[in-house]
């Protein structure tokens, strides 16, 4: 993949302008001294000796050094690097930036590629920019890993053999309070019952055993103003979770799923740890057994009467909450005996919550779904109906363009008036007339504000390159939806489904069962899958040819 040139920041090239990283998690903190201040004071004093200027100092704070994705302040730095605003980066130790190794090879590749040097203040035998450097840098990150999957390994041993030990590894439980209470080797967690949430407890247990359902307990207890333990109205799923969790009745149940971070809900573990909990039980024996007998007899799968798809699933959102309009459906018996079933769509957050939470705002699915055909149908037929959609498109684009424009220049003085403050405080550190702090507070705050302007200066160039770019194709659209309307009439149900979400992106519905529009959009994909064109061997990569004329990849009707 072709990256992006580099953007050079406007900074004194005979200056090396170093990003200091420094990461340390609770765990290191409190056993090993790693302090973020220690580390950050030792790579201050280093930068100082070697008369480079901090640029900025990025910490990830009671952070492990497993993945990319959960370190803020790395990903910033990153970010940095990718942007030209720093020269060199320089951490306390290898570990600290990452002890996985595709991590690091990673990082190493973007240093590379945009020339920023890598340097350790613990480990002096390698520099980046040479051949040893880079191998050693890579032999330093399979230790690291190695260390990482040694400790992680025995972090997991050690919750196993609490959990066996009837203590409690997971965090707040609606019931309980995670108590702190101090050890011989430091502090420890157990669990006191709360008495108001005991009561509450109880009282789901108990509305189960008398026959009531999971979406029932859940409204009623939405209703009376009852919460989760994290201040959230209940649903079915939460219901669940209670009724079936054995801590309940003194039990510590831990190891459920397994490889988490990989498998999510799917790793399953057959044989999870259960054992006798150093916690007083709320429910009692008798309480729990008929709860699970009776829902064990309401899990068997009952027979399917119903095989319809919901086409419009995912594509209508509540007009009042706006959570996703859901399938939902009811059995009725006629007056002659004959069984229906009539298909809905409904929110979400009423169907797993209750109406304490929001209101049905009920669409009959047979109404959307005879809508839907209908509208596209009716501007495919009348042409004047799709000419009067795509000129008043065109015309808004048009007329969006000269306030755009202003307030792209705008926002580009702004970003130069920034950059000559910036440039000023260089100056002034570069004369001792401020020192190191005064320089990374002054160049924090001046970044906040780069980073806003910027952000909007990009929305605003968007919205401008869609307004001056090429009208949005008349001819185009009206043969993509044509060939689209001819596909859905005479497509399977589930291949209807699938073309219908490849093409319109909301439905607009208004409470009542009214509809404002249908929004569909646009891009190279639609064009590929409905006109049916491979991209243009003439053209540039990614480019669709179409009758050898160039229309915009991307735009939005609503119809």
């Amino acid at each position: 993949m072709t990256m992006p040139p580099r953007k050079q920041a406007n900074t004194d090239p005979l200056v090396t302008h170093v990003g200091i990283y420094a990461r340390v998690s609770t765990e290191e903190q409190a056993e090993q001294g790693y302090s973020i201040e220690a580390q950050l004071e030792t790579l201050r004093s280093q930068c100082k000796m070697e008369q480079k200027v901090v640029f900025r100092e990025y910490v990830d704070a009671g952070i492990s050094g497993k993945t990319i994705e959960k370190r803020p302040a790395l990903r910033e730095l990153l970010r940095d690097i990718e942007e030209g605003k720093i020269q060199e980066v320089l951490v306390w130790k290898l570990d600290r930036i990452s002890r996985k190794t595709s991590d690091l090879l990673f990082i190493m590749d973007q240093l590379n590629r945009y020339n920023v040097k890598f340097r350790s203040h613990s480990e002096k035998n390698f520099e980046t920019d040479t051949a040893a450097g880079k191998m050693t840098f890579q032999m330093f990150g399979v230790i690291a890993e190695f260390q990482r999957n040694t400790i992680v390994e025995n972090v997991k041993m050690g919750m196993k053999q609490r959990a066996r030990n009837g203590k409690w590894n997971g965090g707040q439980v609606l019931g309980y309070d995670v108590v702190e209470i101090p050890v011989a080797k430091g502090k420890d967690s157990v669990l006191h019952v709360n008495a108001i949430e005991a009561e509450l407890v109880r009282k789901i247990f108990s509305m189960y055993a008398s026959g009531r359902g999971l979406k029932s307990i859940a409204n009623e207890l939405n209703h009376d103003g009852f919460k989760t333990k994290p201040n959230k109205p209940f649903s079915h799923v939460s219901i669940k979770t209670i009724i079936n969790n054995p801590l309940y009745i003194g039990k510590i149940r831990y190891n459920v799923r397994e490889n988490w971070s990989e498998k999510r809900r799917k790793g399953i573990n057959p044989e999870p740890i259960i054992a006798d909990g150093e916690h007083e039980p709320i429910i009692t024996q008798y309480l729990w057994d008929a709860v699970q007998k009776l829902y064990s007899k309401k899990a068997v799968t009952a027979p399917r009467v119903f095989n319809g798809t919901y086409l419009l699933t995912g594509m209508m959102r509540c007009p009042d909450c706006g959570a996703t309009l859901v399938a939902h459906r009811t059995k009725d018996t006629l007056k002659n005996g004959t069984k229906i079933v009539r298909r809905y769509y409904v929110c979400s957050n009423f169907r797993a919550k209750g109406s304490r939470v929001c209101t049905s705002n009920t669409v009959k699915a047979d109404f959307a779904e005879q809508y839907v055909t209908e509208r596209i149908a009716e501007v495919v037929q009348k042409p004047k109906v799709l000419e009067d959609i795509v000129a008043r498109i065109n015309k808004n684009r048009v007329k969006n363009v000269v306030p755009l424009q202003k307030e792209v220049e705008a926002i580009g003085k702004e970003l130069k008036t920034l950059d000559s403050q910036k440039q000023k405080y260089f100056k002034l550190y570069e004369s001792d007339v401020v020192d190191n702090n005064f320089l990374i507070e002054r160049l924090n705050e001046l970044k906040q504000k780069h980073d806003a302007l910027y952000l909007r200066k990009t929305e605003a160039e968007n919205q401008l390159n869609d307004s001056i770019s090429e009208p949005v194709p008349l001819q185009q659209v009206r043969q993509i939806l044509s060939k689209f309307q001819e596909m859905l009439e005479t497509a399977p149900i589930e291949t209807q489904k699938n073309l219908l979400q490849t093409i319109v992106k909301q439905i607009h519905v208004k409470k009542g069962q009214k509809f404002e529009g249908i929004e569909l959009e646009f891009d190279d994909k639609v064009t590929a899958c409905f006109l049916g064109l491979a991209p243009s061997t003439q053209a540039v990569a990614g480019a669709f040819a179409f009758s050898k004329q160039k229309f915009p990849l991307q735009y939005t009707l609503v119809i």
